[in-house]
């Protein structure tokens, strides 16, 4: 192949839906006729991350063309060649949902990935764009959309003329708008605890084993979803970046532009939202059971930015001692326990088993569905052995017990409303004890509440 074109973006910051600049090779004959190369005006912000990254900040391309500017200079060369990227479904991605920010109508691109052809005919530990120019003795400037046009015009050059490269690996990309596709909007706590996730195992610019794995857990709970395009885009592109168990910088930075937290819904409130990305920062910074410093004072950034959430549990509860342990700007090993307890305490509130619970005048809430049987067979089984039930969860609640189905009202992932209430009240010294449906059920053996089926 002799004439096509190359394309490489570059974020202003982790949204995925904006360039701050661009870089457009035309190739004919196998040789580089045209040169288009410009910063953008992304007229969105620009995350720090993102700026040490590719060296553009906000005050660089204030008199630059907006992207809605700059399209006409490039919509032919894009629609009439065969476009050439490494990962360029990132890249059409990213121009797909810029275009469509402007509502400029998005076309159907044709394209040949050159990282699907290094993964098929080269043996390398990593696929990246700058390891495999290393491999072929390539030095350039990473994450200079011009630089690394140049250096995929290189590397494909290299692969047509080593390696059979035909009709096959041309693609057609057709950008599917997601959120205009009808989709649970209870799922928003899904997207987000991932957003969270992402957020929280990058605060420490390290990505390890057990991080990874939290990345693979979170897949395996929403394969269910793949029916809406929007699990399905990006469980794929999980399961891509997570192949060979590394994470690179490159692969990093398309991590953190993989998903947008849901700011806005229908079914949650904005505080609800935010509680639920929290949760997910808690989850990414504390798997691996080793806190660091630049962690917590990354999650300090967080919280302050996020002062509104004051008065809401756990906000507080993290607040308090993310504070606590900064005061005198040193980690000590007993902090970093004090704060892996404190974080195992928000994201596991329920109780193991006890050797006995006694209902007799004691009260009781039921949250979430119940395996077991309805609510009201549950009920109606508690209330033999003494117990009182109570519709809401308050000072005087003794046990709050819960489904082991969960419960399609739940705000925070594996933390409903009633939990998150229960939680804010042990905190203030209120003897609630949170106890699961499993426990519930082999405690009150005795009792014949599980000798005797309920369903």
């Amino acid at each position: 192949m002799k004439n096509y074109a190359i394309l490489d973006i570059e974020n202003p910051n982790a949204r995925g839906n904006s360039i701050c600049s661009i870089s457009v090779l035309v190739i004919k004959n196998g040789k580089i006729i045209d040169k288009k190369y410009t910063l953008i005006n992304p007229e969105d912000r620009f995350d720090i991350r993102n700026s040490k990254i590719n060296g553009i900040i906000e005050s660089m391309v204030l008199d630059k063309p907006t992207f809605k500017e700059y399209w006409d200079n490039i919509k032919d060369i894009l629609n009439d060649n065969i476009i050439i990227g490494h990962n360029i479904t990132y890249d059409l991605s990213v121009i797909s949902k810029s275009l469509n920010r402007y509502d400029i109508d998005i076309p159907n691109f044709r394209y040949i990935d050159t990282l699907e052809i290094s993964q098929k005919y080269l043996k390398l530990d990593s696929y990246n764009l700058t390891s495999i120019s290393e491999y072929l003795n390539y030095d350039y400037e990473a994450h200079n959309a011009f630089e690394d046009t140049k250096a995929t015009y290189n590397l494909f050059e290299y692969l047509t003329e080593n390696f059979f490269i035909n009709d096959d690996f041309i693609h057609k990309y057709q950008y599917l708008n997601e959120f205009n596709e009808k989709i649970d909007e209870k799922l928003s706590t899904n997207i987000n605890e991932l957003y969270g996730i992402i957020q929280g195992i990058n605060y420490d610019n390290i990505i390890n084993d057990k991080e990874i794995d939290l990345l693979r857990n979170w897949i395996n709970n929403n394969l269910i979803y793949k029916q809406y395009s929007l699990f399905n885009n990006i469980i794929n592109s999980l399961n891509r970046i997570l192949e060979d168990n590394i994470i690179d910088k490159y692969e990093r930075i398309e991590l953190m532009n993989l998903v947008t937290a849901f700011s806005h819904s229908k079914m949650y409130n904005d505080t609800t939202l935010n509680l639920q990305v929290l949760q997910g920062i808690i989850s990414g910074i504390s798997c691996d059971g080793e806190i660091v410093i630049d962690e917590i004072n990354n999650l300090k950034t967080w919280l302050d930015i996020n002062n509104h959430l004051v008065g809401v549990y756990p906000y507080d509860k993290v607040c308090e001692i993310v504070n606590s342990v900064l005061e005198d700007g040193i980690l000590t090993e007993e902090e970093k326990n004090k704060l892996n307890v404190s974080f195992q305490e928000i994201l596991n509130p329920i109780l193991e088993s006890k050797n006995s619970i006694n209902l007799l005048n004691k009260t009781f809430c039921l949250t979430g569905e119940f395996k077991n049987g309805s609510k009201s067979e549950i009920k109606s089984k508690l209330e033999k052995l003494g117990g009182i039930e109570k519709k809401g969860v308050s000072s005087k609640l003794d046990y709050l017990f819960v489904g082991e189905l969960g419960s399609e009202a739940w705000k925070f992932g594996k933390i409903g409303g009633k939990i998150a209430k229960a939680q804010e009240l042990q905190e203030k010294g209120i003897n609630i004890e949170i106890i699961s449906e499993n426990d519930l059920i082999k405690i009150l053996k005795d009792d014949q509440i599980a000798s005797c089926p309920i369903s």
